[in-house]
């Protein structure tokens, strides 16, 4: 059944960490991997638009400011260190310099 398209919904992207993709875990490695939380080794994504290419495409946002930590990310261990990164993660909203450097590069 084809839905036409002015009945679809619309719809934004966050492209503020996914220049390099999703960051995908290691298999078996961690309980709660949390791939969402400071991911490592991603990049900026494409920069935000309005103009997307996609009717349904809204537009393409960095929700997420680059750069600025989602808290500490233990992935199930008992941390107190991020084990991806080996730093204890600033907390939420704070400036993460080494993420800000990781999503420039």
């Amino acid at each position: 059944v084809h839905t036409p398209a002015s009945r679809m919904k619309h719809f934004v992207t966050d492209s503020s960490r996914n220049g390099r993709g999703p960051w995908t875990p290691p298999p078996g490695k961690y309980t709660d991997a949390q791939d969402w939380c400071n991911p490592p080794d991603r990049g900026l994504g494409a920069r935000p638009t309005l103009r997307t290419g996609d009717p349904l495409q809204d537009a393409r946002l960095w929700i997420k400011t680059p750069g600025e930590s989602d808290g500490l990310c233990l992935r199930g261990t008992a941390g107190p260190q991020d084990p991806e990164r080996g730093t204890v993660d600033p907390d939420a909203g704070d400036w993460f310099p080494q993420q800000a450097l990781e999503l420039a590069r």
